[in-house]
């Protein structure tokens, strides 16, 4: 065990942070220790992800302002001399992925999920951030049933006079055309990747593939997939009300 004149300055600094949470107990680290899940003595966890300079981390600054029951929480952005810390709330449960296992979800479960997910957004997008990556691997079902959006690491702030993106990041299949260079990411980026996460929720597949059959939801898919942002809804408040009204319908 290193004393404490063989640690670095980053040891000690995280070290001290991890004390001011009181979090004794670790749960989880990997080889690098550049995520470390931990919890405190009241039982609450957390997860320490470590983000190297010259990273950007304006993002989770604009993230640790916003409480939102739909979006992770960061609770603590540390700067060292070699990367930023970042404490975020971890979220019990399994990643969307996993709870549909393969399946499709009745109508009605995948209209309360995506709903949940539009209303992350919303606040998101209010807060001029893209997420750029919304798709099943990022969105954990809470033990409670609570829908959390995570993995900000590819997200974005708005600009708007940048032109396109500087990067082509996001994942195939569920990236909007103007992540590929087109034009710059904005709400509607995420808009279009939630009308595919919908529809492989209802069919199993990629619209490419396969539609769903419910006319209603496939009039707000199809639309939230134009190629052009302009033809999609223009919020996640938008897309939302639509996908509500279908919602309430379904209840009657």
């Amino acid at each position: 065990m290193r004393n404490m004149s063989q640690k670095s300055l980053y040891d000690f600094e995280t070290e001290q942070i991890d004390k001011m949470f009181d979090c004794k107990n670790y749960l989880f680290k990997n080889s690098k220790h550049e995520k470390v899940i931990l919890e405190s003595d009241t039982g609450v966890k957390m997860v320490r992800h470590i983000i190297y300079k010259p990273a950007d981390v304006s993002v989770y600054q604009r993230l640790a302002l916003i409480n939102n029951p739909y979006l992770c929480r960061i609770y603590e952005i540390s700067e060292s001399t070699e990367a930023y810390t970042i404490y975020e709330e971890f979220c019990d449960g399994m990643t969307l992925t996993d709870y549909a296992n393969g399946e499709t979800l009745a109508e009605h479960d995948a209209l309360n999920i995506t709903c949940s997910i539009c209303q992350g957004l919303y606040a998101l997008h209010n807060s001029g951030i893209v997420h750029r990556d919304i798709k099943p691997d990022n969105i954990i079902i809470c033990d409670d049933n609570n829908v959390k959006i995570i993995d900000f690491d590819i997200s974005k702030i708005y600009k708007s006079n940048q032109r396109s993106d500087t990067q082509t990041l996001g994942t195939v299949g569920f990236a909007a055309p103007e992540q590929f260079g087109m034009q710059q990411s904005d709400a509607r980026t995420d808009l279009y990747s939630l009308a595919v996460l919908l529809n492989v929720l209802l069919t199993g597949e990629h619209p490419s593939v396969k539609m769903c059959e419910n006319k209603k939801l496939l009039k707000i898919i199809k639309k939230s997939l134009s190629i052009n942002p302009s033809d999609r809804y223009s919020s996640a408040e938008e897309m939302f009300k639509a996908l509500d009204k279908v919602r309430r319908h379904l209840k009657k």
